[in-house]
């Protein structure tokens, strides 16, 4: 600490503190240096000619120094989170080296994918994705189940404190967050960044202790959970597991006061709700699925938590839409899954007895449902949406297979008034289908989606 005016080690002093609170120690590393002589490209702010200078292979070995000092020093160290790994190649980065140097160092140490510019089969042991929940957790080119942490900020993007900053997440977006990482086996890296002075703007530490409130009361449905065992389910929220108890997260209350855990094998020995003393809701079966009746009002309007006993680990059969008595096909956005390449934006929210899409600002963002069609035919494909005056005309697309139309929004009178719009016919073929909705989209949300139903035609 040569360059400061502190006389202290910092690093040393915080393994020291992590140590007597018997907390694991991290560290973050930045690939690129701003400063290093032998780094390039250089910041252009510093220099007219960025990349001109510089030997990578010697700043290479001076990272590796580095990494000896961070590795030796301070303890075990549990996790090197690597950063900025865009500006270089995998090879020009000799990052399968570093790895081995990492590993041969200290063993139990984990290291993150940004090592390896984050490609699908690198030597990493866990993905980070950014500012988004991946739609199915994250698996390797095989198909395997890999670890991950979605890295998310609290405010709207920026890393660090802006004074300027005035869009946060609530605290009913980061509780729901945490449930849904934890639903997809992941962790969430939950950013902050302190203010000048070193504290934590409030901002910040309102929406903390909301999520350290919510967890106070459900903790048991996140801590040692593994990820659900349902691809989908039919109301909004999400599941946990925890050997045989299985969590049910629930977002939206059910107006009929009836929760459907679907395709569930295993006998419910009971029934509890997190946080209502003596709470023993009854279940039953009705076909595949359980079902639970619950009380006229939720416990936590942001997540009520329903645990399930069972006689052994969940077992279920995968959830596919079925057509109801009369033939109809009801696809509410509860019962979606959100599908994406670029980091999703949209996300599904509630109000006043509504589920909806909201923040539909991407056309990359793809509502997705799994159905099951008895026959081939025709069907009427029907949406409920809000749109308000300056989202009408927007184009989407809803598609099954070969089947696929076209229509454009209209104004309902604004984002949050619901109206059932005939969006036109298509002809489907028996058998389960994957049925989605795209939008093109103009700067602003083409709609809050709140259903798809596809209606057959005699």
């Amino acid at each position: 600490m040569e360059m400061t005016p502190y006389a202290g080690d910092p690093l040393k002093m915080l393994s020291r503190a992590a140590a007597r609170r018997g907390m694991r120690l991290g560290f973050y590393h930045s690939i690129m240096d701003w400063h290093n002589p032998d780094y390039v490209p250089k910041r252009s702010w510093e220099v007219k000619e960025p990349n001109k200078g510089g030997n990578l292979d010697k700043y290479i070995g001076f990272m590796k120094e580095q990494l000896r000092e961070l590795l030796t020093g301070y303890g075990d160290v549990a996790v090197l989170w690597f950063d900025g790994e865009w500006e270089h190649s995998t090879a020009e980065m000799r990052s399968d080296e570093i790895y081995d140097f990492i590993r041969q160092t200290s063993p139990k140490t984990l290291i993150n994918d940004r090592l390896f510019k984050r490609e699908p089969g690198n030597k990493a042991d866990f993905g980070t994705p950014e500012q988004f929940v991946p739609a199915t957790g994250m698996k390797d080119p095989s198909g395997k189940p890999i670890l991950w942490e979605s890295c998310v900020t609290i405010n709207t993007d920026g890393w660090g404190y802006n004074k300027y900053e005035t869009e946060f997440k609530t605290s009913r977006d980061l509780i729901r967050m945490l449930i849904e990482v934890v639903s997809k086996g992941g962790n969430l890296l939950l950013n902050v960044g302190p203010m000048p002075d070193g504290r934590i703007q409030d901002e910040f530490t309102t929406r903390l202790k909301a999520m350290g409130k919510w967890m106070a009361v459900n903790s048991e449905a996140i801590y040692g959970t593994t990820a659900s065992p349902f691809a989908r389910l039919p109301f909004f929220g999400r599941a946990t597991v925890k050997d045989n108890v299985l969590y049910l997260h629930v977002f939206q209350w059910p107006a009929d006061r009836r929760l459907r855990a679907p395709g569930l094998k295993n006998l419910v020995q009971s029934a509890r709700i997190l946080g209502v003393e003596g709470s023993l809701p009854r279940t039953s079966r009705e076909g595949n699925d359980v079902l639970v009746e619950l009380p006229s009002q939720a416990p936590d309007e942001v997540a009520s938590v329903v645990a399930l006993t069972l006689d052994g680990a969940p077992m279920v059969e995968p959830y596919v839409i079925q057509p109801d008595e009369k033939g109809v096909l009801h696809l509410g956005v509860e019962s979606s899954e959100i599908e994406t390449q670029f980091g999703q934006r949209a996300k599904k929210e509630n109000f006043l007895g509504h589920v909806f899409l909201t923040k539909w600002t991407r056309a990359d963002d793809v509502p997705v449902w799994r159905v099951s069609v008895p026959k081939a035919g025709r069907y009427k494909v029907e949406l409920s949406y809000g749109a308000a005056r300056g989202a009408a005309g927007a184009e989407y697309t809803v598609s099954a297979g070969k089947a696929q139309l076209t229509g454009k929004t209209v104004n309902t009178g604004g984002e949050m008034v619901f109206r059932t719009v005939t969006a036109g016919e298509f002809r489907l073929e028996a058998g389960e289908q994957r049925l989605q909705v795209k939008a093109s989209i103009t700067g602003r949300p083409a709609m809050t989606l709140e259903w798809v139903r596809l209606v057959p035609l005699t």
